[in-house]
C-alpha cells in the first residue's frame, strides 16, 4: 500500500517537490518501524491495564501477541502516518514529518488501537450489559479517522500553499502526473484486499466465506462511491475528472474498511453512495470554503468517509455477521433492531467510540502541530516553497 500512497502523492504534487515527497515517505516508514516496535505495539496490543493502555509487548521480539501480529499491526500504523502526510504536502518543513510520526506511532494511534480492538479495553467492557461492543473491522476509525483528522488539523495550522487561494477564491494546482495518480489508486485498491480480507483471520470463527464477503462488499462500496463522485462532479463542472473518480473510489474503500464484514452487499452499495457524496461535499465545498488546502484531499477521503463507515455499522450491521466474528450476540444495526430491547444500542456505541477517538486525535494534533508552528518549524519559508 505504501507504493500506492507514494504514487498518489507524487502524481498530485508538482515536479519540483518529488524528491521531498520520496524522502519524507521513506523516513516515515523507517521511523515508524522503530517507534512501533519499541512503544506503540505494546500500548496498542499488550495486556490491558485498567482498560486504557497495554502493559506488555514493548520492544517486541515477534513471538506473537494478544491481538495482532507485529508486522500486520505495523502496516496499520504506517498507513495512519502516511495518510496525514498527504494533507501537508508541498509546504511543510521536513522536520515536522518525523516529529508527528513519533506522536502518531507512539501515542495517538496505539491508544486508539487498544480501545477499539483490545478485548480488555473500556470500550469493549462498558457496554457488555447489552452484549454489544464497538465495531471497527479493519480500522475505519483507528486508521483512517486518526490519520485524516491529524492531517486536516495540520493542514489548517500550516496554511495553504502559495497561490492556492487568490482573492478569496480557490485556484486549482494541478499535479504533474495524472497517470501516477491512477496507478497509485489501483495499487491501493489491490493492497486494500490484503488490508481488509487479511483482517478476517484475526477474529473468531474466521473462514474463507467471511473473507469472500469482505472482498465483495469492499468492491461494491468502492465502485459505487467512485461512480457517485464522478457523476455528481460532472453535474457541477460539466467535465469527467479522473482524479475525482480515483478519490471517490478510495473514499468507498475507506468507508468499507470498518463495515465490510458486518453488512450485506446491498448495504455496501448504500454506504458507497454516502461515501461518494461525503468525499465530494467535504473536498470540493466545505474545505475549500474554509480555505484549508489539502493537496491529496486526504482528509475528506479518510476522515470523512471513515466516519461514514463507522456510523454505517451502527445503522446497517447485521446481527448474525457480527455475532459470528465477535461473539457479541446483542449487536445489530438500528435498521435491524425493531422489536428488540436494545434497539439503537450499537449505534450509540459507535458514536461514543468515534467521538472519543476523534477528540483524542484532535487534541494531540493541536499539541503537535501547534508546538511546531509556535517554534517556526511547521512550514518552510517562501523562497524554499517556491523553489521546491
Amino acid at each position: 500500500m505504501q507504493v500506492g500512497f507514494v504514487s498518489l502523492e507524487v502524481g498530485y504534487g508538482r515536479a519540483k517537490n518529488v524528491r521531498n515527497v520520496l524522502l519524507k515517505n521513506m523516513a516515515d516508514v523507517m521511523l515508524c518501524a522503530i517507534c512501533w516496535w519499541s512503544v506503540g505495539f505494546g500500548i496498542g496490543n499488550g495486556k490491558s491495564r485498567g482498560g486504557f493502555v497495554g502493559s506488555n509487548g514493548f520492544f517486541s521480539d515477534g513471538l506473537g501477541s494478544i491481538n495482532k501480529p507485529w508486522f500486520y499491526s505495523y502496516v496499520f500504523a504506517i498507513t495512519t502516518v502516511t495518510i496525514a502526510s498527504g494533507c501537508l504536502a508541498e509546504r511543510t518543513d521536513l522536520l515536522a514529518y518525523p516529529i508527528y510520526t513519533f506522536f502518531m506511532s507512539t501515542v495517538v494511534h496505539p491508544f486508539a488501537v487498544h480501545w477499539a480492538w483490545n478485548n480488555g479495553s473500556w470500550l469493549h467492557t462498558v457496554f457488555l450489559h447489552g452484549d454489544c461492543v464497538f465495531l471497527d473491522f479493519a480500522g475505519g476509525a483507528v486508521v483512517h479517522v486518526c490519520g485524516g483528522l491529524m492531517g486536516l488539523i495540520g493542514a489548517w495550522l500550516c496554511g495553504p500553499r502559495l497561490g492556492r487561494f487568490e482573492q478569496g477564491q480557490p485556484k486549482e494546482m494541478v499535479g504533474h502526473d495524472v497517470s501516477s495518480v491512477a496507478l497509485g489508486t489501483f495499487f491501493l485498491w489491490f493492497g486494500w484486499y490484503g488490508f481488509n480480507c487479511g483482517s478476517t483471520y484475526l477474529y473468531f470463527n474466521a473462514s474463507p466465506a467471511v473473507s469472500d464477503r469482505v472482498a465483495l462488499n469492499m468492491t461494491l462500496c468502492a465502485a459505487t462511491s467512485g461512480l457517485t463522485a464522478l457523476l455528481l462532479s460532472s453535474l457541477r463542472t460539466h467535465t469527467l475528472d479522473v482524479c475525482v473518480c480515483c478519490n471517490g473510489l478510495l473514499g468507498g474503500l475507506v468507508a468499507a474498511t470498518p463495515s465490510c464484514a458486518y453488512v450485506t452487499s446491498f448495504a455496501s452499495v448504500v454506504i458507497g453512495l454516502a461515501a461518494g457524496g461525503t468525499y465530494l461535499g467535504l473536498a470540493k465545498w466545505i474545505l475549500e470554503d474554509l480555505r484549508i488546502d489539502d493537496p491529496l484531499e486526504s482528509a475528506a477521503i479518510h476522515c470523512g468517509c471513515g466516519m461514514v463507515g463507522v456510523l454505517a455499522v451502527g445503522l446497517l450491521g447485521k446481527q448474525p455477521y457480527i455475532a459470528l466474528l465477535t461473539g457479541a450476540a446483542g449487536c445489530r444495526g438500528l435498521f435491524y433492531g425493531r422489536g428488540t430491547s436494545n434497539v439503537g444500542l450499537l449505534l450509540g456505541v459507535q458514536v461514543v467510540g468515534l467521538l472519543v477517538i476523534t477528540l483524542w486525535t484532535a487534541f494531540f494534533a493541536m499539541v503537535c502541530f501547534g508546538a511546531l508552528k509556535y517554534a517556526g518549524r511547521l512550514r518552510v519559508d517562501q523562497m524554499t516553497e517556491l523553489a521546491g
